[in-house]
């Protein structure tokens, strides 16, 4: 019945009893190692998943929190063209930001010609995220009494993770009880899934109560302005304080995961939105046709602009190449306040404005 003698097997299984013994107390010798000083993470690392609907504001609070211009910003919605990571590092602690396009459907995607990515980079982001941040815009009568809904299901598949609430711009709205009553809209009167001491429902105006979209789990609502700076240290040493040990994920001269030619590209990109008017600029390519950095960390750059006519290159252009002296200009205060040394730059139309300068 048995292979091997009686005897042979217990002693067998003795054996196996005293090894697993002995893995065990080796098990706790390992954890209390990586528990003594000498082996704690002496790094903090919190990656910040930031989303909100177009023009809320995203790309100019990381830039007032880096106090560096990493993210090309305009007036037009759509700068953001795809998922980017800005990185502060303050003492021990890195805190990563995952920028994102705004929040878009499939018409708009069409309507301005947008990449895939507009679709996908905000879900992409948001599971990387150790927290989230959602950017809202309270200057924006027809939008700030209610999240957009593509926020809310975001929201509600990663509600695992702490989010946060920025409401950004608030410079431009002149009632503090305004800004109250949007917040208990916003939120659902609750905070953490608590509700919010002190709410009276009367001070509130609920005629478009079935529209409002709100979001219960907040941690914390922060009140800003990108454009003044208000609010944003709070926000900084909010985020710092959240941080947890861990490596981080880039060394400390780093401030960007993109190229300084994906950099360049995206500026000039956001200056003709700024510049030029209505759909125009969604219509133009940018490519960079010479890019170099010398020893002293300068950088010479050509830009090519496609447009898809003479007619537009000379709306590009303007009387005299006077336009298009501005964009070059501005592109240049931007590229030299992000990367904090001189930049020469040239911008070239093709096809040629055929003009006189």
């Amino acid at each position: 019945m048995f292979t091997q003698p009686i005897g042979s097997q217990l002693m067998r299984s003795k054996c196996i009893v005293s090894f697993v013994k002995r893995c065990s107390s080796l098990c706790t010798n390992i954890e209390n190692v990586e528990k003594h000083p000498r082996f704690q993470c002496d790094t903090r690392l919190l990656k910040v998943g930031i989303m909100g609907v177009p023009n809320s504001g995203k790309s100019t609070i990381i830039n007032h929190l880096m106090d560096r211009k990493a993210c090309p910003t305009s007036s037009k919605v759509h700068t953001t063209r795809s998922a980017a990571m800005a990185i502060i590092t303050l003492g021990d602690t890195q805190i990563v930001f995952l920028d994102t396009p705004g929040l878009i459907n499939e018409n708009e995607k069409k309507r301005f010609n947008l990449e895939n990515s507009f679709l996908k980079d905000s879900k992409r982001a948001l599971r990387e995220a150790d927290i989230v941040g959602v950017i809202h815009d309270v200057s924006n009568s027809h939008t700030r009494d209610r999240l957009d809904i593509k926020i809310i299901n975001l929201l509600e598949s990663n509600k695992d993770k702490p989010s946060i609430l920025i409401l950004n711009k608030i410079d431009m709205l002149k009632s503090k009880r305004k800004l109250l009553d949007i917040t208990r809209l916003l939120t659902d009167n609750c905070v953490d899934g608590k509700p919010i001491p002190g709410h009276q429902q009367h001070s509130i105006k609920l005629q478009f109560e079935k529209e409002t979209k709100a979001w219960p789990y907040f941690k914390d609502i922060f009140m800003v302005s990108a454009l003044t700076g208000d609010g944003l240290p709070e926000v900084k040493k909010y985020l710092v304080d959240k941080s947890k040990p861990g490596e981080w994920l880039f060394p400390d001269n780093i401030w960007t995961d993109k190229s300084a030619e994906d950099i360049i590209q995206s500026s000039v990109q956001a200056k003709l939105l700024d510049f030029l008017p209505q759909e125009i600029p969604y219509s133009l390519t940018v490519e960079i046709e010479y890019f170099d950095i010398n020893e002293k960390g300068v950088i010479s750059t050509v830009v090519l602009v496609k447009t898809p006519s003479i007619r537009l290159s000379k709306l590009v252009a303007g009387a005299g190449y006077g336009k298009l002296r501005q964009i070059i200009q501005s592109v240049q205060e931007d590229l030299q306040n992000a990367f904090k040394n001189f930049v020469r730059i040239s911008i070239v139309l093709d096809p040629p404005p055929q003009i006189p300068k």
